[in-house]
């Protein structure tokens, strides 16, 4: 994408689906399950609120929407969304980053199935990678969220919800094949019954890959493809006691192998595989009871397990503390992680007008790493959070606060740190419904990221990072049309930086910024389905001037489908300008686009063919410099859904 005048473009863009929307909406035709204005979420609020009365942005993909996508990962999932983009040193399976409204990813959330993703020692997210046969929703909240979700939300959430059971029981399953020799696979039985909602799922996936190195940039890499294996299981029950009480019990299991490169190790040769191996474990209950008739109480109780083995030719990395710090890498042999986390959350109608929400959000973490990057670490937080809902006849009025208590212990290299934080945050929002279909929306907010246990570890006296957002924005939502424009910016004020020496110091020295417009639409248009989003922004560190890494300034992508009997015909563009790709280094990633196609047909009423073209005119770009990503392929998946 060019930038040119693109800025300007986008400035103007409120206007031109003002004038769009008020010509569409006429047209639309029926829409998929549920119109814009009736889908409910749960994210922006830690309440259920419809879509159209939402003062955040936010944006919804459901099950139909997977299913079309036919996507293989979650980044592949998610990329065209608005305020998401995502760096990954190679294809599917890889070492993945990801960047919402322009943050670092250490500034990102994600909830599956309530719980909070837990983090390694430098704050990168651990679990990410969660096979897309077991989503059945997700809900990207953009913006400042700290007040609702603590620690280091202030890019915003992804909340994913994994699939339960409803209808009648029955099996379902879909089996796909495709280029590079992937091969996936799920079986399910899902149901309702006498109170009882039930979900049982196992999966596979596999694929020959395709080498990640460009051996050009990178000629001391192996050549040979990168593959990966995973194996999933999912379990969910719910029962349902009396009108006014329901439990359940959720577990879910990943195990996964990658093969990858890496040209940083001094030690390496062209010979080497190296393979990361993940294994991934939840277990989960909940009680939900209707206290009143306006009172209703959630207390949910789960326990998480990690294990990451990383290894070289079959064994696993050792002590590197003697490398020079120019080529040291980062390894860990074995990394385990374990996480307890207890959510007490109630909801509260006073009035028909007024809703107010309240909890505690309890979690205790430790991980253990050997290898040239060991660590010992210990993470307890606790947070106190209320939440306000008022409706003044056209006016909607949002307010949370929360106070967030974290203490974190850590022993890197034989050094022991501890930091013991407090941080408030806030949220502000005003809502003004210009009439039925149109709406004014606006926002202040602050957040928080505290330090990591390795920067504790380091540096002790390191204190938390504070960031202030405002937003302000324009909604339409009627029938099968929900759009959103918005103008937004966030400041990162006390910003944690490296000294960049050895052993690495940290200070809160820096300074970041990122503001710009962001607009959204979905829609039925003369029988088409139309799903749009453009970002035009600016992150940038203030304190240098420089553009944050591996972030585009403009970025964006467009989505069309149609019903021809009983098939669907559909193309996606995705599109984004050139990106800083380290704040190492000087270079500089290409911008690009990617076209894909899609179709599928729906055989009876329990059997659909679906087909996908990825990167149809085998686009050669790269989301990290030396790595390449995966080129044209064709995936075609057989689908048995009962309905």
């Amino acid at each position: 994408m060019k930038t040119g005048n693109s800025r300007a473009r986008l400035a103007a863009l409120p206007f031109a689906l003002a004038a769009a929307f008020s010509s569409t909406s006429g047209f639309a035709q029926s829409a998929d399950n549920a119109t814009a204005l009736q889908q409910v979420v749960v994210t922006a609020m830690r309440v259920e609120q419809p879509l159209a009365d939402v003062l955040s942005s936010l944006s919804v993909i459901t099950r139909k929407d997977i299913e079309r996508s036919q996507a293989q990962t979650l980044a592949d999932l998610l990329q065209g969304e608005a305020g998401f983009e995502f760096g990954r040193n190679g294809g599917a399976g890889a070492v993945t980053s990801f960047f919402l409204r322009g943050q670092d990813s250490i500034n990102t959330a994600i909830v599956i199935d309530g719980v909070r993703a837990p983090v390694d020692q430098i704050g990168s997210l651990l679990v990410i990678d969660i096979p897309i046969q077991q989503i059945e929703r997700i809900e990207i909240l953009r913006g400042n969220a700290s007040a609702l979700y603590g620690d280091a939300a202030v890019g915003g959430v992804i909340s994913i919800t994994t699939r339960s059971g409803g209808g009648a029981p029955r099996a379902y399953g879909s089996v796909t094949l495709g280029a590079r020799n992937t091969r996936e696979m799920l079986l399910g039985y899902a149901g309702e019954s006498d109170g009882y909602k039930l979900n049982f799922n196992v999966g596979s996936a596999a694929s020959d890959g395709s080498s990640a190195m460009n051996t050009q940039q990178k000629p001391a890499a192996n050549p040979d493809n990168d593959g990966y294996t995973s194996q999933s299981l999912a379990f969910r029950l719910d029962k349902k006691i009396d009108a006014d009480l329901s439990v359940g019990v959720h577990f879910k299991a990943n195990t996964s192998s990658s093969d990858y490169d890496d040209v940083d190790d001094p030690t390496a040769t062209a010979a080497d595989v190296q393979v990361l191996k993940k294994q991934t474990q939840n277990l989960g209950a909940y009680l939900r009871r209707n206290m009143t008739q306006d009172w209703s109480t959630t207390l949910a109780l789960d326990a998480s397990q990690l294990r990451y083995e990383d290894s070289k030719n079959g064994v696993l990395y050792v002590d590197c503390s003697a490398c020079d710090y120019q080529y040291r890498t980062y390894h860990n042999g074995v990394s385990t992680a374990h996480q307890s986390e207890v959510r007490w959350s109630n909801n509260y109608q006073t009035t028909a007008d007024t809703l107010v929400n309240f909890g505690v959000d309890s979690t205790q973490a430790s991980y253990l790493a050997t290898g040239d990057s060991a660590y010992d670490m210990r993470k307890t937080s606790v947070g106190y959070y209320a939440g306000l809902t008022q409706n003044l006849g056209k006016l909607t009025f949002q307010a949370n606060v929360r106070n967030d208590q974290l203490v974190t212990e850590n022993t890197v290299s034989g050094a022991t740190g501890r930091s013991d934080q407090s941080a408030n945050s806030g949220l502000l929002g005003l809502g003004y419904r210009i009439n039925d279909q149109w709406k004014v929306t606006g926002s202040l907010s602050t957040g928080f990221r505290a330090p990591t246990a390795y920067e504790v570890a380091a540096t002790p006296l390191v204190k938390p990072e504070f960031q202030h957002s405002q937003e302000i924005g324009l909604v339409y939502a009627a029938g099968v049309t929900y759009a959103r424009a918005v103008y937004f910016e966030t400041r990162t004020d006390d910003a944690i930086t490296s000294d960049d020496g050895w052993p690495e110091t940290y200070s809160n020295v820096g300074r970041t910024e990122n503001k710009g417009i962001e607009a959204v639409l979905q829609t039925q248009w003369w029988g088409n389905r139309v799903r749009m989003s453009l970002v035009s922004q600016d992150p940038k560190n203030q304190s240098t001037g420089v553009v944050l890494a591996r972030r585009a300034r403009n970025y964006g992508s467009f989505d069309v489908s149609r019903m021809v009997a009983s098939y669907e015909f559909g193309a996606k563009l995705y599109g984004a300008d050139e990106r800083k790709n380290s704040q190492y280094d000087s270079v500089v990633l290409a911008g690009y686009s990617l076209w894909s196609f899609y179709v599928s047909k729906q055989i009876d009423s329990e059997w659909t063919l679906r087909a996908r073209m990825e990167n149809a005119f085998d686009r050669q770009y790269q989301l990290a410099s030396g790595y390449n990503t995966p080129g044209a392929g064709a995936f075609v998946t057989l689908q048995y859904q009962p309905k």
